[in-house]
């Protein structure tokens, strides 16, 4: 079974030097972020210390266990409980899936999915980018992808990885026809996070194209994206009595649905009113500075033309993400610089944009340092998104 997943794998991997830039860009990136956290946990301080917040000893481990990481690997041991239900089922799954039948610890078995799903994403997307862009800005997307700012969180224990490669080949899928697959791909993402349900904008415009408004048996697998929500309900109403208990959990982040504009300018008054050197200031900075930016992008992608179905899932994702603020918290736009993270026409834009060699300059240098400073941050228990 495991030889034929490798041989199907090195089918799919892309040829010639793309390739060797595919598996280069792995390599180096996963291996700097190791270097960077390994020192900053021998070096710098860190905001805790005890055992309850550090489950292992090893900081090839312990690096990439933090903040959600531990609600994640908290469901996989034991369970769902009211706050956690906020989290989606299928990472957990995976993680207690891989504890018990390779074996390992809970917070390795995370570490593993996340990595195994950060090669897949990164094989499943630059076939993607290629079926609309030529094979140079798919290799600069790939690039963009593992240098931007945020993207240690692929390596993580968090669901970045896993949605980004579901959410891919969902659309991949439905670029090549294949209405049940694409369904399939886009059942696993809403398990994995609740903006998986965007994922039916493409399978969604792909019907549109073949068959107009006419109802026909190729709708059917549209129906697999909205199921998987509605099971998720079904098992909140049987085990908790609420079948929207996981929309209550959200208040113990403090996030409530307003205008998309809100957050924005609370964000800027918090920046306003902060001193340049508080917390508060500095986050809501970051998450203002990943808000804006992409909106821009999307700006920027809607006047290259971009795939329709692109822009739609696109915009969507950014209305949804800067539409739910923390009024109260460290920075209302909470973990903005995450959020965008999975919105991977955010990377094809970039990866166009460094076509310009000034651009491109300086792209390579700001990610890469923005994100070893980040993970700095992450990896010593300090807050960043």
């Amino acid at each position: 079974m495991t030889g034929r997943v490798f041989v199907r794998l090195r089918q799919w991997w892309p040829e010639g030097r793309a390739g060797r830039e595919l598996w280069q860009m792995m390599a180096f990136s996963r291996l700097a972020l190791v270097m960077v956290g390994w020192v900053a946990l021998a070096l710098l301080p860190w905001q805790f210390y005890s055992p309850s917040y550090n489950p292992t000893g090893d900081p090839l481990v312990v690096m990439w266990i933090r903040w959600d990481a531990l609600w994640y690997t908290g469901i996989a041991a034991h369970g769902y409980w009211h706050a956690a239900l906020a989290f989606f089922p299928l990472y957990p799954l995976l993680i207690a899936g891989v504890h018990f039948g390779l074996d390992l610890s809970y917070d390795v078995s995370a570490v593993l999915i996340s990595n195994v799903c950060l090669v897949l994403f990164g094989v499943t997307f630059f076939r993607l980018v290629r079926e609309y862009y030529p094979r140079l800005v798919a290799r600069r997307a790939i690039w963009m992808a593992f240098m931007f700012p945020a993207a240690f969180f692929l390596s993580a224990g968090y669901t970045e990885a896993l949605f980004l490669w579901l959410s891919c080949a969902a659309f991949l899928a439905a670029r090549r026809q294949q209405l049940w697959l694409a369904g399939v791909f886009g059942f696993f993402a809403v398990l994995t996070r609740n903006e998986g349900l965007f994922v039916i904008v493409p399978i969604a415009f792909l019907y549109y194209q073949r068959h107009g408004w006419r109802i026909t048996r190729d709708v059917l697998p549209l129906f697999l994206i909205p199921l998987a929500m509605v099971m998720f309900m079904v098992y909140q109403w049987f085990d908790f009595g609420n079948p929207l208990a996981f929309v209550a959990a959200q208040a113990y982040w403090g996030r409530h649905i307003t205008w998309p504009w809100v957050g924005m300018l609370l964000a800027i008054g918090t920046i306003w009113h902060g001193g340049p050197l508080q917390p508060n200031t500095i986050l809501s900075m970051i998450d203002l500075l990943a808000a804006l930016t992409s909106g821009v992008l999307w700006v920027y992608g809607y006047r290259r033309k971009m795939p329709l179905e692109w822009l739609v899932y696109w915009g969507l994702l950014w209305l949804v993400d800067v539409s739910a603020p923390d009024p109260t918290g460290q920075s209302p736009l909470l973990s903005m610089s995450r959020l965008v993270l999975v919105v991977f026409p955010n990377f094809v834009a970039l990866g166009i944009l460094a076509k310009k060699s000034g651009w491109r300059m300086l792209l390579q240098w700001v990610l890469p340092l923005l994100q070893a400073v980040f993970f700095v941050i992450f990896a010593t228990w300090h807050w960043i998104a």
